[in-house]
């Protein structure tokens, strides 16, 4: 997969009311998000300390998958689950949005002149997501926007998130190639989420990718 100098990719941050505005027009709130965070972290908080390291962190990524699918199936507007080749997504084939939830580093939330990287490389169905992002995003520039009746067909949107400074910090954002050190980490579009307070939250940790390695990096800030 090629990767696009940085300097040609379109670029857009929704941040405050233009963020929300920007949500409403992929027929999703901030609240939905919100509540996804929250439940994944009031569970999380159930690990004791004689589970692995890292449990807590995948917890927190599972949990926050579900109750995001939660959220959006009990909308009745054409949302569903998404697993294929087990890439866990919440999907609208009418709308072409997919939403996977992705860990990202200390950058996710702000917008700052560095932007926000995913908090490990990704594997060959991201790689394959993003790849298929960079056309399908052509051809909403076009205005063509044909239904679709699978996840993988769709525009996969990454819910990224970072735990930090006792608070939560997100977006929603679009990439449409990635980068050299196999990141996601260049953007067409950013859509801000305000940061949740919650003492001693934790980074969602997904499970691997096929035929990536198990390692995970852990960033504190």
């Amino acid at each position: 997969m090629s990767v696009q100098p940085e300097a040609v990719v379109p670029y857009a941050v929704f941040e405050g009311d233009r963020a929300r505005i920007r949500l409403a027009e992929l027929g999703l709130r901030f609240e939905y998000f919100s509540d996804a965070v929250t439940r994944g972290d009031e569970l999380r908080q159930r690990c004791m300390p004689v589970h692995p390291r890292t449990y807590a962190g995948q917890v927190m990524w599972a949990e926050t998958v579900a109750e995001l699918r939660t959220q959006l199936l009990s909308l009745q507007e054409s949302w569903e689950i998404g697993s294929s080749r087990n890439y866990e997504t919440v999907f609208s084939g009418r709308r072409r949005i997919a939403i996977a939830v992705v860990g990202g580093n200390v950058y996710t939330g702000i917008n700052d002149v560095i932007r926000p990287k995913s908090a490990r490389s990704r594997g060959p169905v991201t790689s394959s997501r993003i790849a298929h992002n960079e056309g399908q995003y052509a051809l909403e520039l076009e205005g063509i926007t044909v239904p679709v009746e699978s996840d993988e067909e769709c525009i996969t949107w990454l819910f990224l998130v970072n735990a930090r400074q006792n608070q939560l910090f997100s977006e929603l954002s679009l990439a449409t190639s990635m980068g050299q050190d196999g990141r996601l980490g260049r953007w067409v579009q950013r859509i801000l989420l305000p940061p949740i307070p919650l003492s001693g939250a934790v980074t969602p940790i997904e499970p691997p990718e096929d035929d990536q390695p198990s390692s995970v990096h852990v960033e504190r800030r």
